[in-house]
């Protein structure tokens, strides 16, 4: 037996509202929108003897959420669902008697395309048992495929099997603490606790852990919340713990920790197959902790991997997330001899003198001498609508010795070196 469970209050209830519902009785429940819904009830005879309390222990959960229900238990799929969508209340169908049922049921049950509704209206067609006892090659002849699908569907026959959705996976553990918690020493034993669980539940669903959120409500009420996303999945607890502690170092919580939350973001686990060829490559959780462990001890923004930004502006690059991939082993190609510019970060700020607005003297920290020969200028610009730059660039050789690469900022107007070539 199935049974078909809908609610035609407006608004409509939430597509989870009538999927709790169902599932208190029974785990094969197949949603394809908030209502109506369906559910596999074969079964549950020993529970339930009766259909009728069945039917009414579905009605009454229903009604315990506040929403108005109407259930059809049926032995077809789709004369469950159709006849929960027309009639309120309870309505119980016995076995070979859908199409009966059915009958008096108005056409636009079945979700008519435009077209075909039109034309059943011309035809005179108003009620499900009129489809029904329409020849089925007529219907084929003037309808194509849609039209004997249709008649099934008015008769009560079921077309495709029953197909479960699937429960949401939700990987998210909470601990209420009976005291408050002051410090990253109590708290990491109680990370470790939460983390354990968590990572047991998506190594046994084949999950790893591509990011983890911690939310730790503090005793003034305010919540603490921080987020962690590294190169690589992972499902290791000892992995997670440290990434968090060690965030947790730079971004301490203000007050006492009252309760933490720690949720994590699901991806499949890919088994990867390593080679006995190619140089070995660095673990997971071993490179993520590494690389917590620089942004703690640098400034923000000053460890990950460098890549280049869509511009024109001299050295603009972003650091982002670093995430090596497989090493590869490249013929070695000999190149011949080339200038290499050592940039020095920041740019050194200097003293240019100019002769015909050409400069013959540079004076900058550690670096100071006359201008030989020069190579330049090369102007560039760019950003005007946002933060603009400009500047004038030249090659020059010092009498001290040493090539130098320096710039003037036409818009702030000084003059700076940006490094030395060699």
């Amino acid at each position: 037996m199935y049974g078909g469970l809908h609610s035609p209050r407006s608004p409509l209830p939430s597509e989870g509202a009538l999927l709790e519902i169902a599932r208190e009785f029974t785990p094969r429940v197949e949603a394809r929108g908030p209502t109506p819904v369906l559910l596999d009830l074969r079964g549950l005879g020993r529970v339930w003897p009766a259909p009728e309390a069945l039917g009414r222990a579905i009605l009454d959960s229903a009604l315990g959420r506040d929403i108005a229900a109407h259930v059809a238990l049926a032995f077809s799929r789709s004369a469950a669902l159709l006849l929960a969508r027309a009639r309120p209340g309870l309505t119980i169908v016995p076995a070979g008697a859908e199409a009966e049922a059915l009958a008096p049921l108005s056409v636009s049950l079945l979700g008519l395309h435009p077209d075909h509704e039109a034309l059943f209206h011309r035809w005179g067609l108003r009620t499900l048992g009129e489809i029904a006892r329409l020849p089925a090659t007529g219907l084929a002849e003037r309808l194509g495929p849609e039209g004997p699908r249709l008649r099934r569907l008015a008769r009560g026959e079921d077309e495709t099997p029953l197909v479960p959705t699937p429960v949401p996976e939700s990987f998210e553990c909470t601990l209420e603490l009976e005291w408050p918690v002051d410090g990253l020493e109590p708290l990491s034993f109680l990370l470790g606790r939460v983390l354990d669980s968590l990572c047991d539940g998506l190594r046994s669903r084949g999950r790893r852990a591509a990011g983890m959120a911690l939310d730790l409500r503090l005793v003034d009420g305010k919540l603490h919340s921080r987020a962690l996303r590294p190169a690589a999945p992972s499902a290791e607890a000892r992995t997670w713990r440290t990434l968090l502690l060690l965030d947790l170092e730079s971004h301490p919580p203000h007050d006492a920790v009252q309760a933490l939350t720690v949720r994590a973001e699901p991806t499949p686990s890919r088994p990867v197959q390593f080679s006995l060829l190619d140089p070995a490559q660095p673990s997971p959780e071993r490179l993520a902790e590494t690389m917590a462990r620089l942004h703690e001890w640098t400034a923000t923004g000053r460890a990950g991997t460098p890549a280049l930004l869509d511009t024109h502006r001299p050295g603009a690059f972003v650091l982002g997330t670093f995430a090596p991939g497989p090493a590869s082993l490249r013929p070695y190609r000999p190149v011949g001899p080339r200038a290499v510019l050592r940039v020095f970060r920041p740019p050194l700020r200097a003293h240019v003198a100019l002769r015909d607005g050409i400069p013959a003297f540079v004076a900058a920290p550690g670096i100071r001498g006359a201008v030989l020969d020069r190579a330049g200028p090369w102007r560039a610009s760019g950003d005007w609508w946002d933060a603009a730059w400009s500047r004038e660039e030249w090659d020059v050789l010092l009498s001290t010795g040493g090539v130098y690469r320096i710039f003037r900022d036409l818009v702030g107007g000084e003059w700076l070196v940006e490094g030395e070539l060699d």
